[in-house]
């Protein structure tokens, strides 16, 4: 059997600290910071999914040239939200 325990954080480090959660949107503005999320969720997933799907396309082996044009087709660019 492990032994398990758990330390003060302070004990470690005099600059450590507890992580804490940031405090939650309430009202109208938690209404549109959790639609927000959810869109941004949703459009993580399909670019995931296209890339996933454009890596099965092309053999499933991920290297530097398909690196690449996964890169310049789903990348960051200039006005593409």
């Amino acid at each position: 059997m492990a032994n398990t325990f758990a330390n003060d954080a302070a004990e470690f480090d005099s600059t450590a600290g507890v992580a804490q959660r940031p405090a939650r949107k309430t009202g109208v503005a938690g209404f549109f910071a959790g639609i927000s999320a959810r869109f941004a969720r949703a459009s993580q997933r399909r670019v995931d999914n296209e890339v996933g799907q454009f890596l099965a396309d092309h053999g499933g082996q991920l290297t530097d040239d398909l690196e690449r044009q996964i890169s310049r087709k789903f990348g960051n660019q200039p006005g593409n939200w």
